[in-house]
């Protein structure tokens, strides 16, 4: 049957499970989630096997990924299937993803983790290269066993989270605003007027005015913009300006191009 995988990313680390997971299933094509794919992926209704890859956020799904699931339409018989990547934990994610799904009578049979470098300096810095390289390995081991599981149309189901998550993630989650926590970002002096930031944002939210980007408040909050700087001009109020930036290496930013 055919499979289709669509995947929302912002530093690289979903768009290498999707390559991955793809290459294992027989080059099976992929989409990304982004505004640029929006009536493509929304419009079509999908059969055979669907993917759905997305990074977890603040405990729970990317917004573009939740309005996703809100408007998916597949064939009855669809094997549907999730795959989140995450520096700590999934969260609620999963449950969210499952509960919006199943309002639609569409089923997701297998859900599946995979441990990558956090990649939220809004908080912290980047792991260590060893620690990087060391996640990216097990990455590649793991996607051999989801594909394998996948092909063969498997029920995965995690077990539920515990009480404590339960209650904190959508907490955390509930705070997760990111059309108004882009007013937050700013550009230095040393911004040079690339327009890169512009080009490669999911949601289209960034216009360049003076030779400086602008945000426009319909952010994913996805760090694609500070994280792809080539000259580390975009902040995040004061708290980035001495952490690192990071992006999986095996991306390159062409990849992740809106036009």
């Amino acid at each position: 049957m055919n499979t289709t995988l669509l995947y929302f990313t912002g530093t690289g680390n979903s768009l290498v499970v999707a390559k991955d997971l793809a290459a294992a299933l027989g080059n099976a094509p992929r989409i990304q989630i982004a505004k640029k794919n929006w009536e493509k992926i929304t419009g079509t209704t999908w059969s055979g096997t669907v993917g759905i890859i997305f990074p977890v956020y603040f405990g729970g799904l990317p917004h573009m990924v939740e309005r996703l699931a809100e408007q998916l339409q597949v064939e009855a018989g669809t094997y549907v299937f999730a795959v989140a990547t995450y520096g700590g934990m999934p969260g609620v994610a999963f449950e969210q993803l499952k509960e919006i799904l199943a309002r639609r009578s569409i089923p997701l049979p297998a859900v599946f983790g995979v441990l990558m470098p956090g990649n939220y300096q809004v908080m912290y810095p980047p792991r260590s290269i060893q620690q990087q390289e060391d996640q990216f390995s097990r990455e590649k081991e793991i996607i051999k066993a989801i594909a394998k599981l996948v092909s063969n149309r498997a029920e995965v189901l995690r077990p539920r989270p515990g009480f404590l998550t339960r209650v904190i993630s959508p907490l955390f989650y509930r705070s997760l605003h990111p059309a108004t926590r882009d007013r937050h970002f700013r550009a230095t002096d040393t911004c040079n007027g690339c327009g890169l930031c512009v080009r490669i944002c999911p949601a289209r939210n960034l216009t360049l005015q003076d030779n400086r980007p602008v945000w426009n408040h319909q952010c994913e909050f996805c760090l694609a913009c500070l994280q792809w700087c080539p000259v580390q001009a975009i902040q995040y109020e004061k708290k980035t300006v001495r952490r690192g930036r990071y992006h999986h290496p095996e991306v390159r930013v062409e990849e992740l191009y809106q036009d």
